[in-house]
């Protein structure tokens, strides 16, 4: 019995995640803008840059050559070079407390964009 205690205090706010929530009449999901939840919610109670994401792309260009120009055979695509590009993110994270007796709602944005909902504390 004391395991399922343990288990349920240390673990259950790790678990605790959705990937939508009801803000009023409107459900929010990731995906969303910092604008649409804005619109539908209304300003954070709280909410604070969580610091940078350096994100890395990687693109292969490719030049295309004719292995043989006389016969019948496909174009042969070979890479010339790759490219690499880096960017930095901003990670914002608001919350949201919906009232006595709801979660408080953790929404963290990475640039504009909703990329996860957690469940904070009981309020």
């Amino acid at each position: 019995m004391k395991r399922w205690v343990v288990f349920w205090l240390v673990l259950a706010p790790v678990l605790a995640s959705a990937d939508s929530f009801r803000c009023g009449r409107y459900l929010l999901s990731v995906g969303d803008s910092q604008a649409q939840v804005l619109d539908r919610c209304g300003g954070p109670q709280r909410s604070w840059q969580d610091g940078f994401i350096e994100e890395v792309v990687r693109r292969a260009d490719h030049l295309a050559t004719l292995s043989n120009l006389g016969g019948s055979s496909p174009v042969v695509s070979q890479p010339a070079y790759e490219t690499e590009y880096r960017r930095v993110i901003p990670v914002y994270r608001w919350e949201y407390a919906l009232g006595r007796g709801s979660f408080l709602k953790i929404l963290t944005f990475h640039s504009d964009t909703l990329v996860s909902i957690e469940n904070g504390p009981r309020q």
